[in-house]
């Protein structure tokens, strides 16, 4: 029996886990590894293939507890693979594209808020200057 076969209840999850966790730590920082991400999905698929190669290996060879571990780390497998799917396919297509943000309108809309000493202020009354807003939760 190979490495491959024997280990794939634990290798094929981590590889996975890397695959999903590396595209946001790694690839979002490089244009072309971020925008299709293809490094990443084909990490995932081969850590889905290898677990899975593992179950069907050792199905037969096995105990109930090695069957157990083996299918737990496919479903991982298979969970890091359909999470990186989902995000990259839906979720990112999902968030507003550059004329349906603020970065398309030639002036900020405006609006008026109650300032931290209860008297309210209008974005209209700093028209001309340079404005930054932070906007944070708090209580006090």
């Amino acid at each position: 029996m190979n490495f491959s076969k024997r280990h794939a209840c634990w290798l094929g999850p981590l590889i996975g886990f890397f695959g999903f966790v590396s595209y946001f730590l790694l690839s979002t920082k490089f244009t072309v590894l971020r925008d299709s991400a293809i490094l990443n999905l084909v990490i995932v698929l081969l850590a889905v293939v290898l677990a899975l190669s593992g179950l069907v290996a050792l199905w037969k060879r096995s105990s109930w507890k090695g069957k157990s571990l083996h299918i737990a780390g496919t479903l991982a497998s298979v969970s890091f693979a359909v999470m990186l799917f989902w995000y990259v396919f839906d979720l990112s297509y999902q968030m507003p594209g550059t004329s349906e943000t603020t970065l398309a309108l030639e002036e900020a809309p405006d609006f008026s808020l109650a300032s931290a000493t209860g008297d309210t202020v209008s974005l209209s009354s700093f028209r001309g200057k340079k404005v930054a807003l932070s906007f944070y939760r708090g209580f006090w």
